[in-house]
């Protein structure tokens, strides 16, 4: 065995034994996007970890500020709103769904309404849909409730029917 094939050995071999750790395999999760502490209680244990080390490893993950359910639904939820266009309705599912508890998730969604403008977000979107009726009907779909589909048309288009 030359000395190429002995590296490649035993970075393979390291690359292993470091992926077996509880913690190493939840930062290597994190590093692509914020999770849930459900969520990621769940990777854990399905990668054959033991509740001993799941439970220390979110414990340590907490302390350090790495798993934060709180922000991880604000982050979510602005997201949501914002890029897709989803209402509160739509994006409360999708937070119970992962896991995330109803106090939390009606903070996340408050703090999400407050800072996202609807209004600007679908003026845009208003040239495709023929009249106010259709962009009703395609914002109820995407989850919002009556009312602030109203006060949102009637903001648009000072609302003339």
């Amino acid at each position: 065995m030359d000395y190429y094939q002995w590296r490649k050995k035993n970075r393979r071999r390291k690359r292993n034994l470091q992926a077996k750790k509880p913690l190493n395999y939840a930062l290597r999760l994190l590093k692509y996007r914020v999770r849930f502490e459900d969520e990621l209680r769940e990777r854990l244990k399905k990668q054959g970890f033991a509740d001993e080390e799941v439970e220390s490893t979110i414990n340590t993950l907490k302390k350090q500020g790495y798993l934060d359910d709180e922000k991880a639904a604000y982050l979510f939820a602005l997201d949501e709103m914002r890029l897709k266009l989803f209402g509160p309705r739509v994006v409360r599912m999708k937070l119970k769904s992962l896991g995330v508890d109803e106090e939390i998730i009606e903070r996340a969604i408050e703090k999400a309404l407050e800072e996202i403008d609807f209004h600007e977000e679908l003026k845009r979107l208003k040239g495709r849909f023929k009249d106010r009726w259709e962009l009703r009907d395609y914002l109820y779909r995407r989850g919002f409730d009556p009312s602030l589909i109203e006060e949102i048309l009637n903001k648009i288009d000072g609302g003339e029917e």
